[in-house]
């Protein structure tokens, strides 16, 4: 791996603190590890502990000043105080003044936002929690003090330089190379997982409860995994056909991807997205990422070739009609979107070497 440390940063060794809940793998914690291939130290300040408890959640939900968000923000200065950081990364930072901001920048360490949300969703639809309005309101606040501000979604990054921030930057998700490759299941998994088609994914009001309906009830040998967001109520008469619903999270969910054919992929609406982290993640494992068109993943992946889109339910259903009558299209579909995505820089250490480039 290039020493993006030595070549960007002149040889000097860098401390990077990483703030905010470290409680999924693919965020703070994949990111870190990404980053300290290039010769960083990384420490991490953690979030979630400030939010424990019945109070807690509430406090987390809705950025209200309380003695939570407080001592959430002394205890990050004081921990900035005792230590000597190059640059403090906030990981979605939705509970932090600007004061503490203005603190850090006035040490002379480079301050950087990244939102993985969609900050300005609430102000652009009626899809969003209502607690959403709130939940950014600190957030906002800050925005103008960081010394970068990164974005998933390009839509942000345009709406972030219409409020007058100058420094919004793109910054894309990828698949993680230590997690997401092809798994081979032994007998007790291949029970588990092997199917045609899968989707794994959380239930929003999009729509997508029809195109789950429509596999239910067909001859299609279709896994759901999504645990208490789909319900009977979302689900209607598909929800017998398809319980036990579960969720599936780190080898349990690379274990689902590889024992399906074909892997469905929705894009949130409340978020706006053109592509999401599976649209990395379910090619790099290998198999056909079958998802909603965009123009956005159409000029990343050639579609029938690298991956098959849809805009409908019927053209779902003809698509994997299609891809399980043709076995050697759908293998070879597979794996040239494997390929794109391990020579195209879709994955975490690709997109860590962009960043260190735009923070010098």
């Amino acid at each position: 791996m290039l020493d993006v440390s030595k070549t960007i940063f002149d040889g000097k060794l860098l401390k990077f603190l990483i703030v905010g809940s470290w409680l999924w793998e693919q965020y703070e914690d994949a990111f870190a590890k990404s980053l300290s291939l290039n010769k960083i130290k990384i420490e991490k300040f953690e979030t979630s502990v400030f939010f424990s408890g019945f109070l807690g959640k509430y406090a987390e939900a809705i950025p209200f000043p309380s003695l939570k968000l407080f001592s959430l923000n002394r205890s990050l200065i004081k921990f900035v105080e005792e230590n000597n950081f190059d640059a403090v990364i906030f990981w979605r930072p939705t509970h932090f003044f600007p004061s503490t901001i203005n603190y850090i920048n006035q040490k002379g360490i480079k301050t950087i936002s990244y939102n993985n949300d969609d900050p300005f969703g609430p102000y652009a639809h009626k899809l969003a929690p209502w607690h959403h309005r709130f939940l950014w309101y600190w957030y906002f606040k800050s925005l103008p003090l960081f010394n970068k501000n990164f974005f998933y979604r390009e839509i942000n990054c345009k709406e972030a330089k219409s409020i007058g921030i100058k420094h919004a930057e793109l910054l894309m998700p990828y698949f993680l190379p230590w997690r997401d490759r092809p798994l081979e299941l032994n007998q007790e998994d291949q029970k588990k997982f092997l199917c045609d088609v899968t989707f794994i994914g959380h239930y929003e009001n999009d729509g997508r409860e029809k195109y789950i309906q429509a596999l239910a009830s067909s001859s299609i040998d279709f896994k759901l995994w999504g645990g208490e967001y789909w319900t009977e109520e979302v689900l209607g008469d598909a929800y017998d056909l398809l319980t036990p619903i579960n969720s599936v999270y780190g080898e349990e969910y690379v274990k689902a991807i590889n024992g399906s054919k074909i892997c469905l992929c929705f894009l949130s609406k409340i978020n706006r997205d053109k592509y999401t982290r599976r649209c990395f993640e379910i090619p790099a494992m290998g198999k056909v990422l079958l998802s909603e068109r965009t123009d956005e993943l159409s000029s990343i992946f050639i579609e029938n070739k690298e991956a098959v889109f849809f805009s409908s339910v019927e053209e779902m259903m003809e698509k994997i009609e299609w891809l399980l009558k043709n076995p050697d299209i759908c293998h070879n579909i597979g794996k040239a979107g494997m390929k794109k995505s391990w020579d195209a820089g879709l994955d975490i250490h690709s997109r860590t070497k962009v960043f260190l480039g735009q923070i010098h």
